[in-house]
């Protein structure tokens, strides 16, 4: 093959807020409102990025503090825990937000549960299935002329079926 000539792409260095203000004057004075419009979306995008900056400067200090904060707290409450004081909890959950609110402090008896990653609860448990309140209940009168059996299988919807089946559990004195 014979030599193929190369490109490079030409990187524009991202202008500073100095120079960019400068353009918009110059847009401004000369009517160029096209011009006008694509300085602002770049002074938008500066901006923007200077705050992410910022935020992300801070929340680096934060993050080399936090060490520092966990093991001042743990140190005072060492003597506590060395003393049999807080044998009877499982945790500790102390919350001190700067704004508005006292810092909160929680002793706990059980351990917290770790969130399952998923959405969706898994709701309360009763005895009696579904299938055994429609044995029982489905041919009484439900709601809008229709008996629960024939409203339960009218619609496979999830919270439709929940609303009949939490209906069911009343009718049975399962729940109030």
């Amino acid at each position: 093959m014979a030599d193929e000539p190369q490109t490079t792409a030409v990187v524009e260095e991202p202008k500073d807020e100095q120079t960019l203000m400068a353009e918009m004057n110059q847009a401004v004075s000369t009517g160029d409102y096209k011009a006008v419009a694509k300085v602002a979306q770049e002074l938008v995008k500066a901006q923007k990025a200077k705050e992410a900056e910022e935020l992300a400067a801070k929340a680096a200090i934060l993050d080399a503090k936090v060490t520092t904060v966990r093991d001042t707290i743990m140190k005072s409450l060492a003597k506590m825990v060395d003393a049999g004081e807080l044998d009877m909890a499982d945790g500790v959950f102390f919350n001190w937000d700067f704004g508005d609110k006292e810092p909160s402090c929680r002793l706990s008896k059980t351990a917290t549960r770790k969130s399952s990653g998923g959405g969706g609860g898994v709701g309360k448990r009763f005895s009696v299935s579904t299938n055994d309140l429609l044995e029982s209940f489905g041919n009484e009168d439900y709601k809008d002329g229709m008996t629960y059996r024939q409203g339960w299988d009218s619609n496979a919807d999830k919270n439709w079926r929940y609303a009949i089946r939490e209906s069911l559990l009343k009718k049975g004195g399962h729940i109030s």
